[in-house]
Formats: structure tokens, sequence, C-alpha cells
């Protein structure tokens, strides 16, 4: 978006004070400085911003946020930009808040809390967790570099999203920045609170639209005696899916139960080196627990898995394991790695209609023509295809287009959801409606568009993400 000469004046006068307030060497506004700010994970969205403000505290931000509010500069908060929908790209310009040097992590073990800033990663979290014996669950495949801010805006979920499930799960207090700089604390981190109706699901998964999450508190848990995992490899991916429902339907709750295609085994081989099957599909579920049932678990896992047509294997060696949750991890990476063009999808189907969902898939693929490495969170019925396709090679936009489409349709026939944990951004925004729609829920969007007038009157936050 190009300033007027008018606004330009008004927005070099905004960035002055922004200066003088909270320091100069905070602010990047040199075009080249600018740039890498333009764009996410997917690199499939862009928008540069007019100026990127580097924020140490809480403080930073609300002085960043009254001065945009009263001169109705659009700001959008940021993380790693590990997201994939572009929800942190400056579509219409405005100021990108960048909120990496607000990385402080506080663990408080007798109360079973730990604190994080929204710069800090999901991964150091967790690895400051386990300095005292506690995990934090939540667990996305980009955690190394994903943000608790951004997390949270996204809801995220990940490979142990089918016990732990995600990031609102551990959730208990939360420190907002909104629009004029006003700073609101909601929640308590204790381990039960109550107020009234929780604000704080307001902000999780809102994707920066209302607000700016600064700080949060999050419930931990020890760390599991045991794990072990438990890996199917099956001649084609309804069986994988058959075998995954089976597990969920005896009782049985996975710590992971995760699931890829034979596109994707042989994209992560040839991109890692990582030695996997080349064809079928493999199933990978980690049971944890207190160290005497876990021999049990393992075996009935394993036992769904042959049931389903898996030919099995059992792990708790921690070096195998590390090679095959690496491989998982790095299934998005490869992709983008062999091709020149990645839309990943993010549906979520009933547990009951997975099976269904992957061979739907699977014959969308064949009917497009079109590489759709297919991977997954089994144990929630959350699956991300993920469409290969040249951007020079217009017929393949338009199938790649038409393609993400009915993938996200198979989700709303099978009374799923067109995202798990991705988010809308400006990927989803039709997919959505189309979502909303079939279940009669259209007012939905009416109550948000209400919210936002209360929070954000001027309507500087993130203005053209999750535009409705």
């Amino acid at each position: 978006m190009v300033l007027s000469e008018d606004a330009s004046e008004a927005f070099s006068k905004a960035i002055r004070e922004i200066s003088r307030r909270i320091g100069g060497e905070k602010v990047l506004t040199d075009p080249e400085d600018l740039i890498p700010y333009s764009i996410d994970a997917s690199k499939r969205f862009e928008g540069v911003p007019w100026a990127v403000v580097r924020v140490n505290s809480t403080e930073d931000v609300s002085a960043v946020l009254q001065v945009a509010d009263r001169e109705r500069i659009p700001v959008i908060p940021r993380g790693s930009a590990s997201c994939l929908t572009g929800a942190v790209v400056a579509k219409r310009g405005g100021i990108v808040i960048d909120l990496l040097p607000m990385h402080r992590v506080e663990v408080y073990p007798e109360d079973l809390v730990v604190m994080a800033e929204a710069g800090a990663t999901v991964q150091r979290v967790d690895e400051e967790c386990r300095r005292h014996g506690l995990m934090f669950p939540p667990d996305p495949a980009s955690s190394k570099v994903a943000t608790v801010g951004g997390a949270l805006a996204e809801n995220a979920g990940g490979i142990r999203g089918a016990k732990y499930g995600v990031m609102k799960n551990w959730l208990l207090a939360l420190e907002v920045v909104l629009p004029g700089g006003r700073v609101l604390r909601v929640g308590e981190p204790t381990l039960k609170w109550r107020w009234g109706p929780d604000l704080t699901g307001l902000f999780v998964g809102s994707e920066g639209w209302l607000g700016v999450i600064t700080r949060a508190w999050f419930k931990v848990i020890p760390v599991p005696e045991r794990v072990v995992r438990v890996v199917g490899v099956f001649p084609d991916m309804e069986s994988a899916g058959r075998a995954a429902a089976d597990i969920r339907a005896s009782g049985i709750l996975p710590l992971g139960l995760e699931i890829m295609n034979a596109e994707t085994l042989r994209a992560v081989s040839r991109a890692t080196g990582i030695d996997l099957p080349r064809e079928g599909a493999m199933l990978i579920a980690d049971v944890d627990g207190p160290r005497e049932a876990i021999s049990r678990l393992a075996k009935a896992v394993a036992e769904c898995m042959r049931r389903a047509g898996g030919e099995v294997t059992l792990s708790d060696d921690p070096e195998e394991m590390e090679r095959l949750y690496l491989a998982r991890k790095m299934a998005y990476a490869s992709l983008t790695r062999l091709y020149r063009a990645v839309e990943i999808e993010d549906i979520t189907v009933p547990l009951s209609r997975f099976p269904e969902a992957l061979r739907r898939i699977d014959e969308l693929a064949k009917r497009y023509g079109l590489p759709l490495p297919t991977f997954g969170h089994a144990g929630d019925g959350n699956v991300h295809p993920t469409i290969c396709y040249d951007p020079d090679d217009e017929d393949q936009v338009e199938r790649a287009r038409r393609l993400a489409e009915e993938i996200c349709d198979v989700a709303i026939e099978l009374g799923g959801a067109v995202s798990g944990e991705h988010g809308i951004g400006i990927q989803k925004t039709g997919a959505l409606r189309r979502e909303l729609r079939a279940r009669g829920a259209e007012y939905y969007l009416d109550l948000l568009r209400e919210i936002k007038r209360v929070l954000d009157p001027n309507n500087i936050m993130n203005p053209g993400n999750f535009d409705l």
C-alpha cells in the first residue's frame, strides 16, 4: 500500500514520536530491513510494512499502540512468522511489532506453572520446564522457532495434540495490549480460577486481530516416566487411518499419533537422508505414562495396527525415537525444499470419518494430477494434504486453487472444520464462510465484527487478516 503525501508525513511524525518514546534503535525503516518482514513461512503471501518496531517490553508495545491508534496506522504483531496462512503479513502496510526480543521464561515448579513472554519459542519453554522434571505439552512441528505469542494467536496444536490438545488447553492467564495502549490482564497463574466469562478465549486464535499478546502463564505437568514409539507401515493411507481410528476407539489415548503417506515419506528421505519406507503409509504412535503400564499399552496399539494390515515395530531407544520424530517434524520443510510452490491444508474431521477423509483426499490427488503429499495428526483427526505445483504454470495454479477448495469441502461434508491449527489468515476466509453456512452459523461473523468494534474501533489491528 502506497502512502499519500499527507499520510506519509503523518506516518513519519508518528515514527519520530515512537522513536523518542522507546528508543530509535528499536525502529527499522530502511527498505532492506523491511523486506524480511514481508512474508510468512508459506512464502505465498506478501506485504511490505512501512516500519518495524522491535519491542523489549509491554511498555514498548503500549507506546506503539497509543501512537498507532491515534494516527490510524495499521499494526501487525509478529513472532518468528512460522505461520502458513499470511496472518503476519502487512497486507495494508503499517507497523510490524517484532516481539522476538521479549523472550523471558520463568518456571515455578512448586506451582506447576510457567510464565513465558510472547517472543520465547515453544521449544524453549519446554526445555526450561524439563530442567525441573516438568513438561510443557504443546508441540507444533515448528516448535523450535514458533513463539508463544504466535502459537497462542493461532491456537497451535502439534504432535502431542492427540493426548494433550492445543495451546488453549494449557493457558491460565494472559497479558494483552489493546489498541490505544491499554494493558489487559486476564486470568490467574493458578490451576483454577473463576472470574466470569473467560475472556482469554477472545485472544487465543484471534491472529493478532484484537490486540498484542505480550506474555502468558501456563500449567505444566511432570515428564512421563517412559515413552515407547510404535511404528506401523501400511499398504495405503486408508488402512493406516483405520488403525488410527481403532486405536482411539479402543480407549487408548496416545501421546502422539502421526501419519505420513508415501509421497511425504519419499520427500523426507530425499531432503534429510533419513531412511524411510518409499511406498504405502506410516503411522507413528507414542504411548507414555507409568513405567509398569507402558508395555501393555504399547502392545495394544501394535495389535490395532496389525489388525489394519500394518507391519509393526516398537522402540524406546532414544536415538531411534528421535530419528522418527525428526522425520515427522521435517515433513513440511522437506516439501518446500523439493517443490517450487506448496500450499498446506489443515482440515480436521471427526475421528470416525478419518479413514474416509484420507480415501477422498487420495481420490482428489488422482483427479487433479498434482503431487499431494499428505501427513498430519491422526490422533485428533487433523490432516495436512500439501498441494505442490509450478507457480509459473497457469494451469497448475488453477488446479491447485480448485484442489484446495475441494479439500476444504471434504472436511465440511464430513462434519469437520477447514482449519484445525493453522488458522484463517488470508488463506481460509472463503472456506470458513462455506463452513459456517453449512452449519447455519453465519451469525458468528456478525458477533466477531461487534467484538472487533468494541476492542479495536479504529480497525488498526492486522486489517486484512481474518477479513470477514
